[in-house]
């Protein structure tokens, strides 16, 4: 369980940079001195180059350290109106969980990538099973069901199986109690 933590808070931590850098080089690139000197946009899209190279060899430092260039050369645009401010902490958060989720798809192998779509087709399948065809559910009850399936989803979608079988389960033990 450590190892994997370890690895979500790595994947994590990477997405955060190359999101990060990808808006800023976005943006410069939109600038008239990126989008008319060929050595400029060069030197730009070599910058953003090395991000993805630094972080695909888990150089996270050396990644770190680009962005902060990036950075640097966006503040001379900090007052215009398309200006990619530094999002709030869950802005921020929706933004690199869509490469994280990106990222760790690609390292699922074809066999979990196929556990991964059963298992999401149970959770779905339980969870409309209570909603939609369990008259006498309580409002508590609803409410963990939707919980629930929130979690499980979101564990799949962070290629978390194991996690989302947990949840899975605890989805099934809550449609075992209205079984007749």
């Amino acid at each position: 369980m450590a190892r994997i933590c370890r690895l979500m808070e790595k994947t994590w931590e990477r997405s955060e940079v190359n999101q990060r850098a990808e808006v800023l080089a976005s943006f410069l690139a939109s600038r008239p001195r990126y989008s008319t000197d060929a050595v400029a946009r060069k030197t730009l899209t070599h910058k953003l180059e090395i991000v993805r190279e630094s972080l695909e060899d888990d150089s996270l430092d050396v990644a770190r350290r680009c962005l902060e260039d990036l950075e640097d050369e966006a503040a001379e645009w900090a007052d215009h109106p398309h200006y990619p401010a530094a999002p709030r902490a869950h802005e921020a958060d929706a933004q690199v969980r869509d490469y994280v989720k990106d990222e760790l798809r690609s390292r699922l192998s074809t066999k979990q990538r196929g556990d991964r779509d059963v298992l999401r087709g149970s959770i779905e399948y339980t969870r409309r099973r209570l909603l939609f065809n369990t008259p006498n559910l309580t409002m508590f009850d609803r409410l963990d069901v939707h919980y629930i399936s929130g979690r499980a989803l979101m564990a799949l979608d962070l290629s978390h199986l194991y996690m989302a079988g947990r949840e899975r389960e605890r989805l099934r033990e809550i449609a075992k109690r209205y079984e007749a």
